[in-house]
């Protein structure tokens, strides 16, 4: 029961690396752990090190507060909706790239109708 919590953050975590099309072989040598460490941390049976999630976030340039608790502290982003919070969060540089481009037309439509 007490373990409940880390199935989410190991959810969040595979989505994560999935997203990036990194393995969890080379996500484990990157942390200096084993592949199984990353396996059992996926499944919630395990959690990384503080040390190794902070350096997860750095790497896939996403933050703690969404590992943990699945949302941002930032209020701005919380107003936006939940497929783009999903795409800014675990999205590759190409998704968060096509979003950029997507918003660029919109803003572009939006000023050519004032």
């Amino acid at each position: 029961m007490a373990e409940n919590f880390l199935i989410p953050i190991g959810n969040r975590i595979a989505e994560i690396r999935r997203s990036h099309k990194v393995t969890q072989e080379a996500l484990a040598d990157q942390l200096g752990v084993s592949p199984k460490h990353i396996s059992h941390t996926e499944c919630g049976t395990s959690s990384l090190s503080l040390k190794n999630l902070m350096e997860f976030c750095r790497h896939f340039n996403c933050s703690l507060d969404y590992i943990i608790f699945g949302r941002t502290i930032d209020p701005d982003f919380a107003k936006l909706p939940e497929e783009i919070m999903h795409i800014l969060q675990t999205g590759t540089d190409a998704d968060i790239q096509r979003l950029n481009r997507y918003l660029q037309i919109y803003i572009e439509l939006v000023n050519g109708q004032k």
